[in-house]
């Protein structure tokens, strides 16, 4: 017997082999996308005694069974799953007889980049000597070379209220406004995952002493993501995201023992590049629709 219980768990022969996490709207009535939520969707339960031809079937199976029951109780469904998430047949060959689109999932290709870190926990070795480093971008090299010449400092600290500030500009220079309330969940989001140990902040400052760029980022126990950066637009240091991206790795890398970490999101061009410019993989993920 398999069943999904009250709380999106899936059990068969009473055992728990996986979860799934939903976003659900007011009326409980879909499934809906955040962009506070980067990844959410079927999570398995990884049995390491299992062989990986059966870890993949009993995985579509679940799949399957999620799929048909979230398409019951709900009447829109969006997910988006995690780039570990691998075989979509279950999503695209769900009523892959209907001639109606709308009983058919869309599925929607997106990138992400992971990076690894691994090597700037050794603090004896200079930064210039890793293998991480000679892989940057040139520009990213230079920026960063640049700063340590001017004895640039990035620190780690709560400076929510700055990072909302910019934020906030950032969105206007782009034509758009943020409302006040997504505003005020970010500014809560930011403070509950720092409080609860889930998130750090790191700011670099210039040499008259000006916050000029600000990172946030999540961090659980297999890698660190990348979440919310802006700068003060007045600035006109060069170096200040890449000094302040390249700091935040090595002290996540050298205090919280992070080995890796997701850039979270490559999908736009300039942001695509700019992420990119610190060769890290490119790995792919999806977000999947049905209304």
């Amino acid at each position: 017997k398999e069943y999904l219980d009250s709380d999106f768990s899936y059990y068969k022969k009473s055992q728990l082999k996986a979860g799934v996490c939903l976003l659900l709207n007011e009326q409980e009535t879909c499934c809906q996308l955040d962009d506070f939520v980067i990844y959410n969707g079927i999570l398995f339960i990884q049995d390491e005694q299992q062989k990986i031809v059966r870890a993949r079937s009993q995985q579509f199976d679940i799949t399957e069974f999620v799929i048909s029951q979230l398409d019951q109780r709900f009447d829109g469904i969006e997910l988006a799953l995690s780039p570990q998430f691998e075989d979509m047949r279950p999503f695209l060959w769900h009523n892959y007889h209907s001639p109606n689109p709308e009983d058919k999932f869309i599925v929607d290709l997106r990138y992400t980049s992971y990076l690894d870190i691994s090597e700037l926990i050794n603090r004896e070795i200079h930064e210039e000597n890793t293998n991480i480093f000679s892989q940057l971008d040139t520009l990213r090299k230079r920026n960063i070379r640049e700063a340590r010449n001017k004895n640039i400092k990035v620190l780690e600290g709560n400076k929510t209220s700055h990072l909302i500030k910019y934020y906030q500009q950032l969105m206007a220079s782009q034509e758009e406004d943020v409302a006040k309330n997504r505003l005020d969940r970010l500014y809560n989001l930011i403070d509950c995952l720092i409080n609860n140990g889930q998130g750090i902040m790191t700011y670099c400052k210039n040499q008259q002493d000006q916050v000029v760029y600000i990172l946030f980022f999540g961090i659980d126990n297999k890698r660190a993501y990348y979440l919310y950066g802006a700068g003060d637009p007045s600035s006109k240091d060069r170096f200040r995201g890449s000094i302040t991206f390249w700091d935040t790795f090595r002290l996540l890398a050298h205090k919280y023992g992070v080995n890796q970490v997701d850039l979270e999101g490559i999908n736009s061009p300039k942001r695509g590049w700019f992420k990119m410019s610190f060769g890290g993989t490119i790995n792919p993920y999806y977000q999947v629709y049905k209304r």
